[in-house]
């Protein structure tokens, strides 16, 4: 079973236009929580009440002054002196028995065991049974906020269903230092400290439409000996998700930054590698399939540039790591041929060839990662009408998580493993209009790098696709979207198509009625998805060098028999593309998609 990370249930998007789910409906999940790992008002600095708050590891959350705003759609307890978390571990053997309960109370950092739990090991399943069971449709998930601390890890989730189906997906998260959130160290005290960051997953259970969630088991941590702890603190159940159109922002990279098969162990290669700071990500075998970065599309060849970086090899790290003037093998190496400028802290931009339409409720999504303590760094979206799209992200430090990892720098030798996060900016208030650039600046940690490896646009998706395609010569079969608006009277509709082959003409065409005629009579390698009584030509387009097109229409202008006639509301307009492709019979077509208007 599949499991993804911001958003629920994304599907892994091919170079161009994919489409996916978007919740709809959410049900907050009530958690049987297990554990006061939570900081609230009135339980700081009190290690040894009875009833209080303790730490799973070292440290926690710190709601003392209220809840985070942006994870609103989750329920969280916001109550002193009660269990507020699912947590899975043994809090006396974390840090190797190193925050071991005290047995009597004293006052400094470690607690008494606490009334509310009668049995320090934890790590066995922490099952809820639902009173009320869920009803999940369509395109459904269950989305959970983790936390893991000593290095991040994974666990199991089993969802049970009312049939008495059951599925169980392999949930994980990187470690909880740094980010955003309010924290607090000194393990019971619950002092003010760092930052910690939270991380959603999610589960996707479309393939259990119609069925009812009845039960939530979390069990089988990665570390079953308890040496770090797993704390859940909030789950939803989305279902009756709408489409998402997800288009891949082709970046313009200017770092060599992650290590690729063959690029391991030759530091001074003039042409390749080089570490951001004193590690990097591990791609030797492939890209991963990692539900964090599986929407995104990554750079997948050795030698080539494969990061957007903001930072200053040369001081990063207090200049720890700065290159060498000459090749002596060792972990540093001298400066790359495709690094002309060391410093490649100011902005960073992309100027797109072929601009991103917005369509309704779009988002901006950035998958990256920062070393030395984490950060945040600025977004900005220039847009075809002359403005710009702004946003600030944020994540924690680099280290843990569960993405294999190099170390020794310029070597790039197998080592521990690293997170990646993905910030997301509001594009929703911009739909009709087209992104042009985007330019990433303003890193907040100055003596750190960052790295952003891929940004998707995605928008609620139109309509609903029909009708089989045929592969073509690219060895996929080439599929249709949409994204505007479904309000005839707003007139912001544009088409998408993806898996074309390069560099080829397309005709866009339009029909009141779908229709299916194979091979469209003996003339193409493909399926004619339209009636062919009631076809208009809507026009030409190419394919670029991305194998994709975004093409605008106008409602008000739709060709039909020897003229054009407006969209009207009630009015559903169905939409497929003609390709040439030099196999076979030489054209092929896309799906069909089928837009009723408003």
């Amino acid at each position: 079973m599949k499991t993804s990370y911001f958003p629920a249930a994304l599907l892994a998007a091919a170079f161009g236009a994919t489409t996916t789910a978007s919740a709809q409906t959410v049900t907050q999940i009530p958690l049987n929580y297990n554990f006061n790992g939570i900081v609230h008002a009135g339980e700081e600095f009190q290690p040894d009440a009875p009833d209080g708050y303790r730490s799973i590891a070292d440290r926690g959350l710190n709601f003392a002054g209220g809840l985070p705003s942006d994870l609103s759609s989750y329920a969280f307890v916001n109550d002193a002196n009660v269990v507020d978390i699912v947590y899975l571990g043994n809090r006396n053997a974390v840090d190797g028995g190193g925050r071991a309960f005290d047995p009597t109370a004293d006052g400094d950092d470690i607690g008494i065991q606490p009334n509310w739990l009668t049995n320090v090991d934890q790590t066995g399943p922490q099952t809820t049974t639902l009173a009320t069971p869920i009803a999940i449709a369509g395109i459904s998930s269950a989305s959970f906020l983790l936390q893991i601390s000593n290095g991040g890890g994974t666990l199991d989730c089993t969802i049970g269903f009312q049939s008495g189906a059951t599925t169980t997906s392999s949930i994980g998260a990187p470690d909880w230092f740094g980010g955003p959130y309010a924290g607090t160290d000194s393990t019971d005290q619950g002092r003010p400290g760092a930052g910690l960051n939270i991380t959603e997953v999610s589960v996707d259970l479309s393939a259990f439409d119609g069925d009812a969630v009845t039960s939530i088991t979390f069990s089988n941590p990665d570390n079953n000996s308890g040496g770090k702890g797993y704390a859940i603190v909030a789950g939803n159940i989305n279902s009756g998700d709408t489409p998402v159109t997800i288009t891949p922002v082709p970046l313009d990279f200017n770092f060599n930054g992650i290590v690729h098969a063959g690029e391991r162990d030759v530091p001074d290669d003039p042409d390749g590698f080089r570490a951001m700071s004193d590690r990097s990500l591990d791609f030797t075998g492939g890209v991963p399939s990692n539900s964090i970065s599986d929407p995104f599309v990554l750079q997948d060849q050795a030698g080539a540039l494969d990061i957007v970086h903001l930072g200053n090899r040369n001081t990063v790290t207090g200049g720890n790591w700065a290159f060498e003037a000459t090749a002596d093998g060792n972990d540093i190496g001298i400066q790359p041929n495709w690094l002309t400028d060391v410093d490649q802290s100011g902005p960073q931009v992309t100027t797109l060839a072929s601009p991103i339409p917005i369509g309704s409720g779009a988002e901006g999504k950035v998958l990256f990662q920062i070393s030395d303590g984490g950060g945040s760094f600025d977004v900005t979206f220039s847009l075809q009408s002359g403005g710009t799209a702004f946003g600030t992200v944020s994540g924690g430090d680099w280290f843990g998580g569960t993405f294999a990892g190099c170390g020794a720098v310029d070597k790039g030798l197998p080592s521990n493993n690293l997170n990646l996060s993905v910030g997301t900016i509001d594009l929703s208030g911009f739909v009709g209009d087209s992104i042009t650039a985007v330019t990433f600046s303003n890193s907040s940690n100055g003596g750190a790098g960052v790295a952003i490896l891929a940004v998707n646009v995605e928008s609620v998706g139109l309509g609903s696709n029909y009708c089989t395609a045929e592969v073509n010569s690219t060895g996929q079969a080439a599929s249709m979207g949409a994204v505007g608006s479904d309000v005839a009277s707003d007139n912001i509709l544009t088409l998408t198509a993806s898996n074309l082959p390069s560099n080829q003409f397309a005709l866009v065409a339009v029909s009141p009625l779908e229709g299916f005629f194979p091979g469209a009579g003996g003339t193409s390698n493909g399926n004619l998805c339209l009636d062919f009584g009631s076809i208009g030509r809507i026009g030409i387009v190419n394919s670029g060098a991305a194998g994709q097109f975004q093409f605008p229409v106008d409602l008000t202008a739709i060709p039909q028999g020897a003229g054009t006639v407006s969209t009207s509301a009630g009015q559903t307009w169905n939409f497929q593309a003609w390709y040439r492709d030099q196999v076979g019979l030489g054209s092929n077509f896309t799906d069909g998609i089928s837009i009723t208007f408003q």
